[in-house]
Parts: C-alpha cells; sequence; structure tokens
C-alpha cells in the first residue's frame, strides 16, 4: 500500500497481535497472478486470554483471518478484489492441507457506500454497528470505523480511520495509563508526525495530519523527554523503558524484514540506553544495509 497511514493500520495491527499469534504482512496469495494480502493473523490459543483484552479487535481475531486497511473508502471493485484474495488463498491451502483464513476483515475509514449498495452487504448480526457483510456463503465483512461506538472496546480499531474519527481516538490515546502496547502506539503516531516533518506525506496526508498537530506534537515532545530521561535516569519506570525498546525493535525488524534475536535485543536496549530517542532516529533514517551494520557493530 502507498499510503503512509495505510502502513500506520498494518502496524497497528502488528503492533497489537503479533504478540498473540503469528502475524505476516504482505501476505502473499496465490492466483493465476500474485497477489498479496495486507495482513494475515493466526492466533495462538495460549494468548487468548491476553488477545481478547484487546477489545473488539480481539474478538475479530478469534480465528485465523486475513485484515486489510483502507484509509479512503473502497469501491465495489476492490472489495470484489479481497473477497477473490481470501477465496483464492482458502482454496491453496485447502489443496496443501494446510489451516487457512476463515474469514477477511475490510477495515474502511470512509463509508464505502457504492460498495454496500452494488454488493447488497447488511448489517451483521452479532456484530456493533458499524459491520457489514455479504451472507453467511461470503466470509467477508466491511467495518466501517467511522461508525464504532466511541469507548474502549473500539479504541485499537479507530486508531486505524481518518479524520474526526481518527483525532477523537487519539484523545482517547491520551487518556489510556502508560504501559508496553500503549507506549509502542504512541511512539509510532509520533513517527507518522516526523514523517511529515521529513516531508514524505503528500498533500492530502499532510492536510490531514495537521488536523491532528497539537495533540500529536505533545506526544512526541513527551516522547523525546522519556527518551531523553531513558539515558539519565534510573528513576524511569521499567514499563516506559520496556515499551521504548519493543517499539525501537518492532522498527529493526520491520526494516531489516527478518526476527532479531536475543542478542540482537539486547544490544538494542545498550543502544537505547547509551542514545535515547538518537537510536529510534537511527532505525528510521538508515537504509537496510547500514541499518544492517549499525546493529552488527551494537553486538560486537
Amino acid at each position: 500500500m502507498s499510503s503512509l497511514f495505510d502502513q500506520f493500520a498494518k502496524d497497528v495491527l502488528d503492533l497489537l497481535l503479533s504478540a498473540h499469534g503469528r502475524v505476516e504482512t504482505e501476505f502473499e496469495v496465490p492466483a493465476l497472478k500474485s497477489q498479496r494480502a495486507d495482513v494475515l493473523f493466526e492466533p495462538d490459543p495460549s494468548h487468548d486470554a491476553a488477545r481478547r483484552a484487546l477489545g473488539l479487535l480481539g474478538r475479530m481475531s478469534d480465528r485465523c483471518c486475513l485484515f486489510e486497511p483502507f484509509h479512503e473508502a473502497p469501491g465495489a471493485a476492490e472489495v470484489t478484489a479481497c473477497l477473490r484474495k481470501l477465496l483464492n488463498h482458502r482454496h491453496a491451502r485447502a489443496l496443501a492441507h494446510r489451516p487457512a483464513a476463515e474469514r477477511a476483515w475490510l477495515l474502511c475509514a470512509g463509508r464505502p457506500d457504492g460498495a454496500l449498495r452494488s454488493l447488497r452487504a447488511l448489517a451483521s448480526e452479532g456484530w456493533p454497528r458499524g459491520f457489514y457483510d455479504l451472507g453467511e456463503s461470503l466470509p467477508l465483512w466491511i467495518v466501517v470505523l467511522s461508525e464504532l461506538v466511541e469507548d474502549e472496546d473500539t479504541l485499537a480499531l479507530r486508531l486505524m480511520g481518518a479524520g474526526a474519527t481518527l483525532r477523537r481516538a487519539l484523545l482517547d490515546l491520551q487518556q489510556t495509563p502508560a504501559g508496553e502496547v500503549r507506549d509502542a502506539l504512541v511512539r509510532r503516531v509520533v513517527e507518522l508526525h516526523i514523517a511529515r516533518d521529513r516531508g514524505t506525506l503528500n498533500e492530502q496526508e499532510e492536510d490531514e495530519l495537521m488536523r491532528q498537530l497539537p495533540f500529536v506534537e505533545e506526544l512526541e515532545r513527551r516522547c523525546r523527554a522519556e527518551g531523553l530521561s531513558q539515558g539519565l535516569s534510573q528513576g524511569l519506570s521499567q514499563g516506559r523503558t520496556e515499551g521504548t525498546l519493543f517499539a525501537l525493535a518492532r522498527i529493526v525488524e520491520r526494516r531489516l524484514r527478518r526476527e532479531l534475536s536475543t542478542v540482537e535485543r539486547e544490544a538494542l536496549r545498550e543502544r537505547l540506553a547509551q542514545l535515547g530517542d538518537r537510536a529510534l532516529d537511527d532505525a528510521l533514517d538508515l537504509d537496510a544495509h547500514v541499518l544492517e551494520s549499525w546493529l552488527a557493530r551494537a553486538t560486537g
């Protein structure tokens, strides 16, 4: 996906679900022509209780599933393409005698009126406001994020929204108690803001982010202050330290497209203690080859 906001949605899914099962992004779906689904999630039963604490997202991920975020409302053709990816994926897995995604969730920041109308999607029975489906025989759900009730149960989903939905979700995030997941989410919001400063957003994306600027700048100020404290003060809570380390490790893994070893994670902890926020800047700024060398020097 080209949009930084769509990438942000994938990062939120990865961040919230990776501890509770296996997450694959840009997952290849075999077909006559190669297709990719944005996120494939396979739940780990040993993490069911913790995953369900994520609220509505936890309930949605009870079964192996695909997630497809749309920062703009998809048309009928895009919805149909997602359904085709799901069906191709299930067919290929069945031939290989492997478990497959049982459903696909389309996370739509805007209401896709044309697609809902042309595909005759109806409000989903047993699900809250904002959920639509195509019937029992077509396992695809359209979730209109702007229509969700604004409460703690929907916060994770609303963070993947746009406009007023995203702004109010950010305000709710501000009120959430500090912790590993919350701190990592805040860090990702700040990274999105930093991307604006580096001129990597297009005009429409920049205009939308400007609407959230006061709150995001406050988050950035807090994160930078906390990052400085990590290198200077032993009084910083362990939860904040681990949250920032978690975010740094995820950034490096995404940039290098591989998991880090235990030794490398400990090296990142040392880098973070020495450099503070500069370690995060390095992880974001360096190209993959240089970042690999940067990590190798830390482990040496």
